[in-house]
């Protein structure tokens, strides 16, 4: 067992593209924004990512979201997590 700290990231996947969310982002807010969103024919909405990054996504009723909860490590310095690859077919 490591005596490493960690800490619970959140991951969110749009399409084929993921982000891993700036520690201070409103999960709960972002996904509001995303489902009024969809709700009004679709728009961009912006969210901080880590790295001191915003990103801006079109989501519109085609988009697909997933959110997840990720342990990583609480190092500052620690290596950013690999893309993941969502092309199953």
């Amino acid at each position: 067992m490591s005596d490493e700290a960690t800490v619970v990231r959140t991951v969110m996947a749009v399409d084929d593209a993921t982000f891993s969310l700036a520690p201070g982002q409103d999960v709960d807010d972002l996904e509001r924004r995303i489902e009024a969103a969809v709700h009004d024919g679709g728009r961009f909405e912006r969210f901080s990512v880590t790295g001191d990054r915003e990103v801006r996504v079109l989501f519109t009723a085609h988009s697909r979201v997933l959110l997840w909860g990720a342990e990583v490590s609480d190092d500052p310095f620690a290596a950013e997590p690999p893309p993941v690859d969502w092309d199953v077919g």
